[in-house]
């Protein structure tokens, strides 16, 4: 008995001493991935007896992780996942994730940039730590464009040489659409706060880009696959005057040796409201179900340090949500940033609701219709094929 309980008591210690592991989920990828991954392994060292393990999976397999019926907490369960905010809504809903305790929350407000933390608080319940934002803008040939252009009009007529596009979009997104649809019809929220376009706001701006899809190889640069490495590439050659894009192609435009500008992306000239940009966050937040809930909570803490959130955000090309970074002479100068920076300014922020996230995702589905399109469709065909038979 005495032999049974030696060992019964070493077993406990030997448990006991076990190191935490903690086991972060994310979408990232190339260098974001590899960023993240060392800024963890900062962090565990900073944190003690702990392991931190970051996993990889799909846009769709991460979510299928997520919000399939949990099982028991099991072994390499996530205790941490990275995610776009408007994926938060419906994960706190299903009680998937754990809400901010206030004291975490008083710190925060005094370093993050107030859109950030609006951006993961539904109400008074702050659903995650912000790290780093994104926002879509104009990116133009300044050799075209001899001063910034002010409406998406002066874009589309601009004096270009023959087998020049004056512009390009991905048609299939509504990130790349929503600027313009709200320049005609404002807001984007219905009471319920659901996301909402108007039908013929739609309807009118895929019209008014009609001239342009009737320039030879238009229509097919924006609605491919890839079309923003194919709109880099015409870019890069002098074949396109100007694309939608975001901060995560700066490296590549600042590597192609061609000089570029950025600005917000400007309305149509008879739009009655501005062009304004949703702005989307990756978050960290932290699964309810983890057996190590404080410590993941220090863990995402950490990504918002300053030199860690610094590192993280040059690593992937977003921009950083702490106030003091704005307050340096770097986010002042650093190519195209300042454009970045007013299109984030100017923008409005995915809700994190689960009401937003539906609305939003039946919205793409629509556009989806036009991916097998081979011509672009006109007037009533057009109409048709995008308000017809809603899903």
């Amino acid at each position: 008995m005495l032999c049974l309980a030696a060992l019964a008591a070493t077993a406990c210690r030997d448990s006991s001493e076990r190191p935490a592991e903690l086991v972060v989920g994310t979408t990232w990828i190339g260098h974001g991935a590899e960023t993240l991954n060392q800024e963890l392994i900062r962090v565990a060292h900073e944190l003690g007896p702990v392991t931190i393990d970051l996993r990889i999976f799909s846009p769709t397999g991460l979510a299928d992780y997520l919000l399939r019926s949990q099982p028991a907490r099991e072994e390499g369960s996530l205790d941490l996942v990275v995610v776009p905010n408007d994926w938060l809504g419906q994960l706190f809903e299903r009680d998937l994730i754990c809400e901010l305790p206030a004291s975490r929350v008083d710190a925060l407000q005094q370093r993050l940039v107030r859109q950030a933390l609006l951006a993961v608080s539904d109400r008074d319940q702050v659903l995650a730590y912000p790290v780093s934002a994104e926002v879509l803008a104009l990116v133009y040939d300044p050799s075209r464009f001899p001063s910034p252009p002010r409406t998406m009009d002066e874009v589309l007529a601009a004096p270009l040489p023959p087998g020049v596009l004056p512009f390009a979009l991905n048609v299939l997104s509504p990130s790349h659409l929503t600027p313009l649809v709200s320049s005609f019809q404002g807001s984007l929220l219905d009471r319920d706060g659901n996301f909402v376009w108007r039908d013929d706001a739609l309807v009118t701006v895929l019209g008014r880009l009609g001239d342009l899809w009737r320039l030879p190889g238009a229509w097919n640069t924006c609605r491919g696959d890839d079309s923003e490495s194919l709109q880099l590439q015409l870019f890069a050659g002098g074949k396109l005057a100007s694309f939608i894009a975001g901060p995560w192609l700066l490296e590549a435009l600042e590597a192609t040796g061609k000089p570029f500008a950025v600005v917000p992306i400007p309305p149509f000239a008879d739009s009655q409201q501005p062009a304004r940009a949703l702005v989307g966050y990756q978050c960290v937040a932290v699964l309810r179900e983890s057996r190590w809930v404080d410590l993941a909570l220090e863990a995402g803490a950490h990504l918002l340090d300053t030199e860690a959130n610094e590192r993280v955000n040059h690593s992937t090309r977003r921009l950083p949500v702490l106030l003091s970074w704005y307050q340096t002479q770097r986010a002042m100068t650093a190519s195209g940033t300042v454009g970045f920076l007013r299109a984030l300014e100017d923008g409005q922020a995915f809700p994190p609701s689960a009401n937003w996230s539906e609305g939003f995702q039946r919205v793409g589905d629509r556009l989806q219709r036009l991916r097998s399109q081979s011509l672009p469709p006109k007037g009533d065909e057009l109409a048709r094929k995008l308000l017809g038979g809603r899903s």
